[in-house]
């Protein structure tokens, strides 16, 4: 099918098609973001072997809504997955320390896959979204 459109007409047309592209991204990208955030918490509450004796680490994973910002166009958020009541160990876990008498304790690499794993997670719902 063939329209003819004069010059100003088509700006204004580009200009619309590109405005509802930002928008529908922005709102798969919303909504896939909180998605993603609570199954990367959700996959640290199911622990590893750095926390075989109590449990206590992994039980306090959540998410929170970090900041939310308004623009003309769009709204964006930002969520944060963070340890509650054990955040300080979380470096400690993750890149091992040293020890007190000499030598180091083992690293238990667990946040950066959960985080790399929701990365490519989110980048594959905003595919999707936009795709169909």
């Amino acid at each position: 099918m063939v329209v003819k459109v004069d010059y100003n007409s088509l700006s204004e047309e580009i200009q619309n098609q590109l405005k509802n592209f930002g928008t529908a991204l922005n709102r798969e990208i919303n909504e896939g973001l909180k998605e993603v955030a609570e199954k990367t918490a959700e996959t640290l509450r199911q622990g590893g072997p750095y926390n075989e004796r109590s449990g206590k680490y992994t039980r306090d994973w959540d998410v929170k809504l970090r900041k939310r910002s308004y623009s003309s166009v769009t709204m964006t958020e930002e969520y944060t997955v963070y340890n509650k009541k054990y955040g300080r160990l979380t470096h400690l876990l993750e890149k091992g320390h040293a020890k007190r008498g000499g030598g180091r304790v083992r690293a238990f690499p667990h946040i950066a896959p959960a985080e790399r794993a929701g990365i490519r997670e989110l980048e594959e719902g905003i595919k999707r979204g936009l795709e169909g």
